[in-house]
């Protein structure tokens, strides 16, 4: 009787460390900060911006400001170019029997970095989880525009607005805040760029490296009986998606440098930090242990 076969779903964890990297690879991203911390420091020019507002006014930096093309037509806009390069992988798997598991186990895990990404800096039964913990800590909506609380209280909406400050209770995003003329001060602001920054590089990262984990094997693999190799175009088509992915990632790893140079303090980078890490951890490293979690979400590669 012939012994049965072994389904890839238990692939025992001493086998699956060819496809994933050890979790030190992801001390690249504290090193990152850390050398960023320590030029804004040391860095006689990042010395001579003391205040927001004179970096803002005569910037010694290009990126020292927040209106420059990287930070709104890439970071503020981060998932949606995640999520491109993503699908840009996702399409170009190598043809092989395993292809329809892999791929779906590859969304699966795109749906739980997204779920995080979304809680974290945008909707969580309420405002963010960034938003309540800066509220949480003590910080609140102020110096709203007076001409806003003019207009609303000729409205009838506020009756004590005539000194334009609107009540805490009505901003409680920073978003809305900002958008209201207001500004978000007085609390613990987590860094929203460095928990997405870290999460996108890494979550990028993890996937090209499954990708190219599976190419040289599976072209050789026997599929219908046929041997199954990679078309001239299929190649080309996945190494365009390797670039764009790599170019995606590298992005980000330099916006995540200028945020730790420029913006936000030691412990609110680290707080992003942790977040974000402790996501990618759960996402490509624990279910390498944890075989329910493995035959949900899989190994980027196995």
């Amino acid at each position: 009787m012939p012994p049965p076969s072994t389904s890839s779903t238990t692939t025992p964890p001493n086998t699956l460390s060819r496809y994933t990297p050890p979790p030190t690879t992801l001390l690249i991203y504290p090193a990152t900060l850390l050398l960023g911390s320590l030029f804004s420091v040391l860095s006689p020019t990042a010395q001579q911006s003391p205040t927001p507002e004179l970096a803002q006014a005569r910037p010694i930096n290009y990126f020292a400001r927040k209106d420059n093309i990287f930070n709104l037509y890439f970071v503020k806009i981060g998932w949606v170019w995640m999520t491109l390069a993503f699908t840009s992988l996702l399409i170009t798997y190598p043809t092989s029997l395993e292809r329809g598991r892999r791929q779906i186990q590859a969304f699966s895990r795109y749906v739980l970095a997204t779920v995080v990404w979304y809680a974290t800096t945008q909707w969580f039964f309420g405002p963010a989880i960034i938003d309540r913990s800066f509220v949480f800590t003590g910080g609140k909506c102020e110096t709203i525009l007076r001409d806003l609380g003019q207009s609303q209280d000729e409205k009838g909406v506020l009756g004590a607005a005539a000194a334009g400050d609107e009540p805490l209770s009505v901003y409680l995003t920073a978003v809305a805040c900002k958008t209201a003329g207001g500004a978000w001060r007085g609390g613990h602001d987590v860094s929203g760029h460095v928990f997405m920054l870290v999460l996108v590089t890494a979550v990028l990262g993890y996937e090209a490296l499954g990708v190219l984990a599976q190419a040289p094997s599976e072209s050789r693999e026997e599929v219908n009986g046929k041997k199954s190799e990679d078309t001239e175009s299929g190649g080309q088509v996945r190494t365009w998606a390797l670039w764009f992915v790599g170019v995606v990632a590298g992005l980000g790893w330099w916006m995540l440098l200028m945020t730790a140079i420029w913006f936000h303090t030691w412990l609110e980078k680290a707080n992003g930090l942790i977040i974000s890490l402790a996501a990618v951890y759960t996402i490509y490293f624990l279910p390498r242990r944890i075989i329910p979690l493995r035959n949900f979400v899989g190994v980027p590669g196995a």
